[in-house]
């Protein structure tokens, strides 16, 4: 993955975001914008894969609590949920802990694999976003295929 934080909407609405090791505010202020887009956009789930990124600083946390309180009405009518991926159980305690602290306004859980985090999110799309999901990973799948030619 490049330097920065990616915010992958190829299978919109299935949305899945991926730091690397060394991103900077600056990357972290854009996915705030993207974020805030998305909660605009209409229903998503996320898919959060925070291995081999650092945790979110102090700022940065403040950043999400701000973007949940300045768009509370939409965040809770078109977040649907989050996946959180870690590496580790230590890193997931963590990130369970201090979502029972201040718990986001959409389910949040916290997963050793995309995969399962993947499937948990789906969980909570409605059957015609379900078929988005399906549509869009079909045409990623044929643009991956191309691609790798």
């Amino acid at each position: 993955m490049k330097q920065g934080i990616d915010l992958d909407r190829s299978r919109y609405p299935l949305v899945v975001m991926h730091a690397s090791e060394k991103y900077t505010q600056a990357d972290w202020d854009q996915l705030m914008v993207g974020m805030i887009d998305l909660i605009k956009t209409g229903p998503f789930g996320l898919i959060n894969d925070t291995r081999g990124s650092g945790m979110p600083d102090a700022i940065q946390r403040r950043s999400i609590a701000k973007m949940y309180a300045d768009h509370e009405a939409t965040v809770r009518k078109n977040f649907l949920a989050s996946g959180i991926v870690g590496t580790s159980t230590v890193v997931n305690g963590v990130l369970t802990a201090l979502n029972w602290l201040k718990p986001p306004p959409h389910p949040v859980k916290v997963f050793l694999s995309v995969d399962q985090a993947e499937a948990w999110v789906l969980l909570h799309f409605a059957p015609a976003l379900l078929e988005l999901v399906a549509k869009a990973s079909v045409v990623s799948d044929a643009q991956a295929t191309r691609a790798a030619r």
